[in-house]
């Protein structure tokens, strides 16, 4: 009987600090990395490093990396978000969903042509990201000018160091 209290305890204990691991936040964009990840100084002045979640943008020196760049900054650079937390990715960085004024910048990216619906091993968990991916090629905006885009996956496969 004490076995199944602990065992009670313990499970509680988990569940209710799990949920604070990856509360959401709101601050201030102060460094776009890249397309698809920000610095972002909260209210506490702390540094997250928010990785988009459900997102893939070109790297930095991929065709339209630098594009994509300067496309999310000039949406969010210097302004005050609000993060959908999710969880950490293994680069320590919290992955997110950014909101700027209730507009989802994660689904922007993608409809705008400047990123890919997430993909891991070929398979996309977001299929709302798959559907705007479509409209955005079909519109032919952002990277879907190129008449051969290399998805980001393919690129660091393909060049790896």
């Amino acid at each position: 009987m004490i076995f199944l209290k602990r065992f009670l305890i313990f499970i509680l204990l988990s569940f209710f600090l799990n949920s604070f691991v990856y509360a959401d936040f709101s601050g201030k964009v102060v460094k776009v990395i890249d397309g698809d990840t920000v610095d972002i100084l909260t209210v506490k002045e702390q540094k997250i490093r928010v990785r988009l979640l459900d997102i893939d943008a070109p790297e930095s020196n991929q065709a339209y990396g630098n594009k994509s760049k300067q496309y999310l900054a000039s949406l969010i650079a210097g302004k005050k978000v609000f993060v959908k937390s999710s969880k950490k990715d293994i680069y320590k960085r919290t992955l997110g969903t950014i909101f700027l004024n209730k507009v989802n910048i994660n689904a922007k990216m993608v409809e705008s042509g400047y990123a890919w619906a997430y993909r891991y091993k070929g398979k996309a968990n977001n299929k709302l990201m798959v559907k705007i991916e479509a409209k955005a090629k079909q519109s032919r905006k952002g990277l879907w000018k190129d008449k051969k885009p290399i998805a980001p996956w393919d690129f660091r496969r393909n060049n790896k160091r």
